[in-house]
Parts: structure tokens; C-alpha cells; sequence
């Protein structure tokens, strides 16, 4: 499995790294990551009316050709990598939860 963090220059390193991180841990949970070709987590800031809130953008390969899109946004940084992981984690999209559930069949 590829992970690939984005950020500019206003994101800092600490930041980044630390989105690498939930990212990699949320997904272990979600999904068998064999099944993960790439991720990316891209974070930009986006203007709003009054205050910089943070765009966080997670997009899924999956090996069967599959893509998982999800988008969120948080005050910081941090506000929107946390957003962006539990919503993967807690409501993850078809694609990915019927790949776990199938697994956790054969298992069972």
C-alpha cells in the first residue's frame, strides 16, 4: 500500500506526518489493506466567510479498479485530518465495508 500525504506550505511537517499516520490506522481498521493500492490525503486551506478552515481530501485505490472519495473540512489542520479518519472509519463507504464484511464472513 502507497500513502501519499499533500500539503503545501502551510500545512506544516508536523501535521503531515501525523496525517500519514491516522490515515494508515484508519484504514487497517476499515479495509484489508492488501486490497489498498494507493491512498492520498490531500490537505489545502479553504477561505470561508470568516475565518482559513482547512479542505481535507482522502481518495482510496483499491486493487480492483474501485476508487473511494471523501471530503471534509476543520478549523485546522488536525480539526480536518481527525474529521476526515472517523468518518472513513465510522462510516465507511460501500466499497470498502463490503469487502470487510465479506472477510469477516469467510472468517467467521
Amino acid at each position: 500500500m502507497n500513502i501519499e500525504i499533500i500539503g503545501d506550505e502551510s500545512i506544516s511537517r508536523q501535521a503531515r506526518t501525523y496525517a500519514e499516520y491516522r490515515l494508515f490506522a484508519a484504514l487497517s481498521q476499515a479495509v484489508e489493506t492488501g486490497r489498498v493500492s494507493r491512498a492520498s490525503l490531500a490537505l489545502r486551506r479553504a477561505p470561508r466567510r470568516r475565518c482559513d478552515a482547512v479542505a481535507c481530501t482522502v481518495t482510496i485505490e483499491l486493487s480492483g479498479g474501485e476508487v473511494v472519495k471523501l471530503r471534509v473540512s476543520g478549523d485546522h489542520p488536525y480539526a480536518a485530518i481527525n474529521r476526515a479518519v472517523e468518518r472513513l472509519r465510522w462510516n465507511a463507504p460501500p466499497a470498502l465495508r463490503e469487502s470487510s464484511q465479506r472477510e469477516m464472513a469467510a472468517v467467521d
